[in-house]
């Protein structure tokens, strides 16, 4: 494939020149068909180093709302209800409108770490308890199964829509492994999945094809700010301190076995706690990665340099309303320190927690300080050198992931007019 014309981003600047692409790689020359791409920006596609591509499939065919008034005003269609979105814990009133639906309702936190269930999805799963904290397994497992490829070929639309071309994943939504894999193989935008813990096998892992990598683990150290689980030296404002969710001597363990298999382990730590937790274990083993790292005590940032972080400029706006209620010593959503103290990290959206859109993320990012080439560069190729793959440049020996614009994508104000992955269009 020869792409004749394009203005392409070189890592400083655009410079009009000539690419050539074969067996998925950008190389020095090849024949092949002609892409006149003459007046368009070309750049390497946005790498997302953390979401849920299913996650945000579901989402497009679940109840989406951020107040209860919102979600009562819905048309509530369908044999059983699932929403996500909910922030303000509910009242007795809201338990009882919710009881009055003869159907089962569940009801998914903001966060993903929280859900609220009706009379009737209590009965359906067999519960006694109308919370469900930070185990959704059943939900999962209820709404999930049949639904699955469904939810992961509507989500990677959602991602490819936006030019993100590279999804850093975790999908193990009650259903097996081999399941999951099944549908993965399929893909159409590049994956690196993360599966849980429980039952791996050596077998599970490794590259499904050029553009499925299955060599993430993902674990749990604490849970998260608005179900106040996540673990802090501080106080929530009712003098609980959040949960342990992993014992050291377990991530130590998961360490080792990904380390034996050339695996990236993937640790969720919001807390301050957590953090530290985390990096009790990671100091001894090297280039793995703590996920959010929201809180951070500061003599943590220099046990750090050996571990990479992917975080979410855009939670520190989103999150205010949640600081009001927690009071910790240590610094808060620190990416900008972070990076300059030359710690890698980079940019993810946790999508469906929020958007899947890199334009939001960049729109936060510039809002704490980061100029639009970090932005860039912290939303492309840093993620995919955390684990290893070579995309997120437009060079020699790397995978032709990449997106055309008619404006400069650097104002971060426009979706690609074209994505393509591996050299071959996907979308647009």
């Amino acid at each position: 494939m020869i792409i004749k014309g394009a203005l392409v981003w070189n890592g400083r600047k655009f410079v009009q020149k000539d690419l050539f692409v074969e067996n998925g790689e950008f190389v020095e020359k090849s024949a092949g068909p002609v892409l006149d791409a003459r007046g368009y920006f070309l750049v390497p596609g946005f790498v997302d180093s953390h979401a849920h591509v299913v996650g945000t499939g579901f989402a497009r065919f679940s109840v989406s709302f951020s107040t209860w008034d919102e979600f009562f005003k819905k048309n509530l269609k369908g044999d059983l209800i699932v929403g996500r979105g909910w922030f303000e814990e509910p009242d007795e009133a809201v338990f009882q409108r919710l009881d009055r639906i003869e159907k089962p309702v569940f009801l998914i936190r903001r966060c993903g770490h929280k859900a609220l269930l009706n009379k009737k999805a209590m009965e359906v799963l067999n519960v006694k308890e109308r919370y469900l904290l930070e185990n959704l397994e059943a939900i999962y497992e209820h709404v999930f199964k049949k639904n699955i490829s469904k939810f992961y070929r509507s989500g990677e639309e959602e991602f490819l829509k936006h030019g993100v071309t590279f999804v850093q994943s975790d999908d193990l939504y009650g259903v097996s492994v081999e399941e999951l894999l099944g549908v993965l193989k399929n893909s159409r935008v590049r994956l690196f999945e993360k599966l849980k813990p429980k039952g791996l096998k050596p077998e599970f892992f490794g590259d499904l094809n050029s553009k499925v990598h299955v060599k993430g683990v993902k674990v749990f150290m604490d849970g998260s700010l608005g179900a106040r689980t996540a673990l802090i030296s501080g106080k929530y404002d009712d003098g609980t301190h959040g949960v342990q969710l992993l014992t050291k001597e377990k991530l130590e363990e998961l360490a080792r076995f990904c380390d034996r298999h050339g695996l990236v382990l993937n640790i969720h730590a919001i807390g301050d706690e957590a953090v530290s937790l985390a990096l009790d274990v990671l100091e001894r083993y090297p280039g793995h990665r703590i996920v959010h790292a929201q809180f951070v005590k500061e003599e943590d940032l220099k046990r750090a340099k050996n571990t990479s972080f992917s975080v979410q400029p855009h939670f520190y706006f989103e999150d205010q309303p949640l600081l009001k209620n927690v009071k910790v010593n240590a610094l808060l959503y620190p990416f900008r320190k972070m990076f300059e103290m030359g710690i890698s990290i980079s940019f993810s959206s946790d999508s469906p927690v929020s958007p899947c859109d890199p334009k939001y993320i960049a729109e936060h990012a510039l809002k704490m300080g980061f100029s639009r080439k970090e932005t860039f560069y912290l939303l492309t190729e840093a993620g995919a050198k955390q684990v290893g793959i070579k995309t997120g440049r437009i060079e020699k020996g790397f995978r032709a992931d990449f997106c055309l614009y008619e404006r400069d994508p650097l104002l971060f104000e426009d979706d690609p007019v074209a994505v393509f992955v591996e050299g071959w269009k996907v979308y647009g």
